[in-house]
């Protein structure tokens, strides 16, 4: 294999010298050519005046925002409405103070409705306020108010009266309490009456954002918190100010809370009911991957924290009852990463929203809205993209809709957007916007500053250019936590890669990338260049994949196969967004880069005007370049988490592992170090994220060394950065060995086979050794480390490849699936297959009767019978044509873990000697476990050896087990399925 470094174009292409001597090089040349004053005199830079990049190349989205009412301001505003028998709305300060105002857009007067603090000793917060639908006869509101923090009440939610008076005020004399629950971290809460007269309110996990769920109450109905509870206010009973309806779904269920309506949400928000269909929708606020949108079903159970929207997280936990429901919609935190729920528009000013469910994003200001028929989510789209931080949503009483920006204290509404479409304006093909003077031979245009950086992340064997373009004269301000640019602002990276392994001529621009500064967020674009090298063409917002073949005298037949995906823009936001911390590359650690003049890169910014304060030789940290053999392993190694991995890996940014990995962050407190995988171990025995000493029981070791679901880094790449990989082994067995993670036996013994496998190659046992090797995860792993280090001879390491990519474990075939060319690799259904496309195909039953009973590689009879044929692992599938349509079926196949019948549920368990076993629980006494696995074995495990036994939300049947079919293949399947109707 090969191992291009992935350096700067602006580096050596030497791999044997350090980035560091070869920027020194040539970064003052580049200077001197674009600026040519004298070299120890830098001209200031010219203006840049050719750029084109502006606006988008996607039409304008069909709203815009403005004030409803402009001279109304208030203080951290949560919760808008109507006050019935008035014209008049409230607003819900988190203070504790409610206002109310004319609805009229130039009102001016708020008056105050309630102010909780003066009144109602302790009240630190209020969120919501509803009215009882018979409220005109008996004058009731309840509202939800919070009194200090972790009191076992300190969340109420109240009933009042209110005045007769114009204004209206709370009597604050006829508090009634209804129901309170325990207060802290997510409280929820939102209170709406539903269609049926009940009171519905939402509750938090009452936890804080890491780590998740700390009271373990999500998946637990014996609580009140992670809920939406349903109550009937108007009718007390006992010692209670109301009762519990008779069809509430878990009043009869032992130590249940029969107020809960539904559960398993982290944070719900805000919630709506549809003022004409009565259905019930929330806003779940997520951890650190998703954010959702539930239609509420009566005893529901959407997951939390056992999965993250689609996500698993906890997958270990116990569940509560009934299936997981997947949400409605969910977005990744490329898009959204706090969603509010709105409401369903049934207005007149906005016709073409009239029937729509509208929601937004508090973090990205981002509207969507779609329609929900016969069941399902159509005509889903983004409607508006705005500044606002958006807390909550309310109408008037007809039915016009407002929304609040928290921290501004201030109520906006949507109105159509008057911009014209430009977005045929914004520059389709790279010479048109105005970077390069000559865009052939990437010569930047007066203006453009070539800059280079001292880390670079690893991008499939390509190296980059680099260049920043800051419109006229304007100036970058550097800052210790980010640098800040002006409006319209450009960062160009262009990627080349090496058409004969390791030889610079051969080298050709595959593509460049862009992030424009609009003024609020950097927007990601990518043009690819043509075939003579000439121009990029913009790609397509969905990003494309192609495959390039190679010189490379170490690949079968002399030629490489290399996929090359180009990332669509919401992929590039997944790493590129305003909670992933600072521009990666574009901070003082990344451009503090020494010149051959003694100087840093910093100080010729200085110079040239591209910066205009010099930043004080003591704020310039530096980073380590991950491969300068000279430099310190640990500060290389953090250098290459943090430009791998750290824009995920950090606080909020989207990585579902609580580890954070930038390089500034002391390692005791990266949540590394002896620390248990929140998505799973890979089976490496006692797996850990970082098992300091022992790189085979380390996550992060194994991740970074395969392909597949899983690994590392997530986005912007799919080929192992083998040096890097070697960088990550050094530094984990450098790390002193923890007493308490001592290696289990066979982990040991897989040691010592691996040991005498190295000293003797080529010995007669060697394949037998292999053999035994590639039964394990960390056994795999090992034998792959002996390839990389050319410890096994050429036919031994032929052999152990050869049989490893046929593994039946899907662990072990990720290690050594980079071993093939990209034609043979599998096809992963998670991110190649469209359900459509596939439904789309005319099935061949016969075909697919032939897939199931005899092919190579489609093991479904391992697991399942039809008639004689097959195992009784799983279900047997003589009627699933009966029970399930053609989606259903490919819906079973690609998603096996939606739904779980429970007793098909998997168990995992971990014995004190770090084994692991997974399967379907047999039986289970004070004597043994006994497990049935995926080939039908039976399992017995001695009660006294067991460590763990945990529930898997995960089926028996792997994930992605069809990856490697075709799509016609799959379709094949799927007809033959649709045939099986054979009753039992």
């Amino acid at each position: 294999m090969d191992r291009t470094q992935p350096y700067s174009s602006l580096a050596t292409t030497r791999p044997s010298r350090p980035l560091q001597v070869a920027i020194c090089l040539v970064i003052a040349q580049i200077l001197t050519a674009v600026f040519p004053a004298a070299a120890d005199e830098p001209a200031r830079r010219p203006s840049w005046t050719t750029s084109t990049i502006k606006g988008s190349p996607d039409p304008p989205l069909p709203f815009i925002a403005e004030r409803a009412f402009p001279s109304l301001t208030f203080s951290n505003c949560l919760d808008i409405g109507p006050i019935p028998g008035t014209d008049r709305l409230f607003v819900v300060e988190q203070s504790g103070k409610i206002y109310s105002f004319q609805n009229d857009p130039d009102v001016v007067e708020k008056e105050l409705f309630a102010d909780f603090g003066a009144n109602i000793e302790g009240v630190g917060q209020t969120y919501s306020l509803t009215f009882h639908p018979d409220f005109v006869s008996n004058r009731y509101c309840y509202v939800c108010y919070i009194i200090g923090g972790n009191l076992d009440d300190g969340t109420h939610v109240a009933r009042f009266q209110i005045t007769d008076t114009d204004p209206p005020q709370i009597d604050f004399s006829t508090e009634e309490t209804i129901i309170t629950w325990l207060s802290g971290g997510h409280n929820g809460c939102t209170l709406k009456f539903g269609h049926d007269g009940c009171l519905y309110i939402t509750t938090g996990d009452g936890a804080g954002p890491n780590p998740p769920d700390t009271k373990r109450t999500g998946q637990d109905i014996s609580d009140l918190l992670s809920s939406i509870l349903r109550i009937d206010v108007d009718h007390p009973s006992g010692d209670r100010n109301y009762s519990i309806p008779a069809d509430n779904p878990f009043i009869d269920v032992p130590e249940a809370r029969g107020e809960v309506w539904a559960f398993g949400l982290r944070n719900p928000w805000r919630m709506s009911v549809d003022r004409k269909t009565g259905d019930l929708w929330v806003g779940d606020v997520g951890w650190e991957l998703w954010e959702m949108l539930d239609r509420v079903e009566r005893g529901g159970n959407y997951g939390w924290a056992v999965k993250e929207g689609p996500a698993s997280t906890h997958p270990e936990w116990p569940q509560g009852p009934g299936p997981i429901l997947e949400p409605t919609i969910a977005h990744p935190h490329s898009e959204s990463s706090s969603i509010t729920d709105g409401l369903t528009y049934y207005g007149q000013r906005l016709t073409a929203l009239h029937g729509h469910h509208i929601y937004s994003d508090y973090d990205t200001g981002r509207f969507w809205a779609f329609r929900w028929k016969n069941g399902e989510v159509t005509e889903h789209r983004e409607i508006a993209d705005t500044t606002h931080r958006v807390a909550g949503f309310g109408e008037d009483h007809a039915g016009e809709m407002y929304f609040l920006d928290h921290p501004a204290g201030t109520i906006h509404r949507l109105i159509p957007n008057p911009a014209d479409d430009a977005s045929s304006k914004f520059p389709h093909r790279l010479s048109q916007t105005g970077l390069f003077q000559d865009t052939a031979s990437l010569t930047p245009a007066a203006g453009v500053v070539p800059y280079a950086i001292r880390a670079e992340q690893w991008a499939d064997h390509a190296v980059s250019t680099r260049h920043v373009a800051v419109p006229d004269n304007g100036v970058v301000t550097p800052a210790a936590a980010a640098w800040t640019a002006p409006e319209n602002t450009v960062l160009v990276r262009t990627l080349e890669l090496d058409m004969q392994h390791n030889e610079p001529s051969s080298r050709r621009r595959v593509e460049t990338q862009i992030l424009h500064y609009d003024g609020v967020d950097w927007k990601p674009y990518t043009y690819r260049w043509n075939e003579a090298q000439t121009d990029a063409d913009l790609v397509d917002d969905k990003g494309d994949t192609v495959t390039f073949r190679v010189e490379d005298t170490s690949a079968p037949n002399g030629i490489r196969e290399q996929s090359w995906h180009f990332a669509g823009r919401a992929e590039c936001q997944r790493c590129h967004n305003r909670w992933s911390g600072p521009l990666l590359g574009f901070q003082t650690a990344q451009l503090n880069v020494p010149l051959d003049s003694g100087n840093s890169q910093l100080d010729q910014f200085t110079d040239i005007g591209l910066i205009e304060t010099p930043i004080d030789s003591d704020q310039r940290p530096q980073l380590s370049d991950p491969h300068d053999d000279t430099a310190d392993l640990n500060d290389r190694a953090r250098a290459w988490l943090h430009v791998n991995c750290a824009h995920c890996h950090r606080m909020h940014a989207g990585g579902s592992v609580l580890s954070e990995m930038q390089y500034d962050l002391p390692l005791e407190k990266t949540k590394m170090l002896d620390a248990r995988p929140s998505q799973g171990t890979f089976s490496l025995p006692r797996g850990r994220v970082i098992t300091p000493g022992d790189p085979f029981r380390s996550v992060l070791y194994y991740r970074i060394a395969k392909l597949g679901g899983g690994r590392m880094p997530r986005v912007g790449s799919s080929e192992v950065d083998r040096d890097g990989l070697a960088l990550i082994r050094d530094w984990i067995s450098e790390m002193p060995l923890t007493p308490d993670v001592e290696a289990p036996a066979e982990s040991q013994q897989r040691e010592v086979l691996m040991a005498k496998l190295t000293e003797a190659p080529n010995a007669g046992s060697a394949v037998g050794t292999s053999v035994q090797l590639l039964e394990s995860t960390d056994g795999a792993l090992r034998l792959l480390t002996a390839i990389e280090q050319d410890q096994l001879g050429s036919e031994l390491r032929k052999e152990v490849i050869r049989r490893a990519v046929a593994s039946p474990h899907s662990a072990v075939r990720d290690l050594f699936e980079r071993f093939l060319p990209s034609s043979r690799r599998i096809r992963r259904l998670g991110t190649t297959v469209d359900p459509v496309d596939i439904l789309a195909l005319r099935g061949q039953a016969e075909t697919g009767r032939q897939l199931f009973l005899a092919a190579e590689g489609v093991n479904c009879r391992n697991c399942h019978r039809v008639g004689k044929e097959g195992q009784a692992v799983g279900p047997d599938l003589d009627d699933v044509g009966v029970r399930n349509n053609r989606e259903q079926l490919l819906d079973s196949i690609l998603n096996p873990s939606r739904q779980v019948r429970r007793e098909y549920q998997a168990w995992l368990v971990e014995t004190k000697q770090g084994r692991v076993f997974s399967g379907l629980m047999v039986e289970r006494t004070d004597e043994e476990v006994v497990l049935r696995d995926s080939g039908n074995k039976l399992r017995h495990i001695p009660a006294g050896d067991v460590e763990e036994v945990v529930p898997q939300q995960q089926s028996l049947m792997p994930e992605l087990l069809f990856r490697d079919m075709t799509a016609q293949q799959l379709a094949d399947l799927v007809a033959w399925l649709e045939t099986l109707k054979t009753p039992r």
